[in-house]
């Protein structure tokens, strides 16, 4: 268990093991010392094509979270799709170097972009890790886990 204090750090772990380890992070969030919003994110695997549910409406937004553990660098396409699969705005191309990661909302990802609901693919050529949670105006969020594409 880990608590924070001070300032924030951000980073991915890799874990090598002759065994499969899988693992849970909590992520709370507390307001004036009361528990405010909490969601458990499971352990990434890393492939090359993954999607997640992205929700922009009503103040709602999806943040992404991607790591590549690998030593060459990573060229990802990001293309997001509406709930009827259409392409919604020009796919977004990202090198990420290799031992790196990175952290993103999709309308950061995306400026312009209408509100919408769908999904956002992740394709690269080099296996991601990559972690998702929905963020209400409010503040309370969720997990969003990838879901492997074929």
């Amino acid at each position: 268990m880990s608590t924070a204090s001070g300032t924030l750090g951000v980073g991915f772990a890799t874990i090598t093991a002759d065994a499969d380890v899988r693992g849970t992070a909590l992520f709370s969030e507390l307001v004036n010392g009361a528990l405010f919003a909490e969601a458990g994110v499971p352990s990434a695997n890393t492939v090359t094509r993954q999607s997640i549910f992205v929700d922009t409406t009503s103040g709602f937004d999806t943040g992404v979270a991607y790591a590549n553990a690998n030593a060459t660098p990573a060229a990802i396409t990001f293309q997001l799709l509406s709930a009827s699969g259409s392409p919604v705005g020009p796919p977004i191309t990202q090198t990420l170097a290799g031992s790196q990661h990175n952290a993103i909302f999709v309308s950061q990802l995306f400026p312009g972009i209408p509100a919408f609901t769908g999904t956002m693919q992740i394709i690269s050529d080099a296996p991601l890790a990559a972690v998702a949670l929905r963020f209400a105006s409010s503040g309370v969020f969720t997990t969003l886990p990838p879901v492997t594409l074929q």
